[in-house]
């Protein structure tokens, strides 16, 4: 099965807690956001209890969790703006 690597980019909060601004990410196809926020829980676990309030941006455009990922995607991960618990 064919491997899709995207850029995925961190901001606030998430990109202090995680010590970096981006990252390359390697997704096993057919790719997801939705797998693709698993395997960033895998990787940073701390990420994983407050995954549920990050939007995630595809390419400059929210998008939902089953919207499908491509090689050299650019996927951003944006904590809220004000409330909500994030990571």
């Amino acid at each position: 099965m064919a491997a899709v690597a995207v850029r995925v980019l961190y901001f606030g909060i998430v990109r202090e807690r995680l010590g970096r601004g981006e990252e390359r990410v390697e997704l096993e196809a057919p790719a997801t956001v939705a797998r693709l926020m698993d395997r960033l829980v895998e990787l940073h676990p701390d990420l994983g209890r407050g995954v549920a309030s990050l939007r995630v941006a595809l390419n400059r455009e929210y998008v939902d969790d089953d919207a499908t990922l491509t090689e050299a995607d650019e996927v951003a991960i944006i904590p809220p703006v004000s409330g909500g618990a994030c990571v």
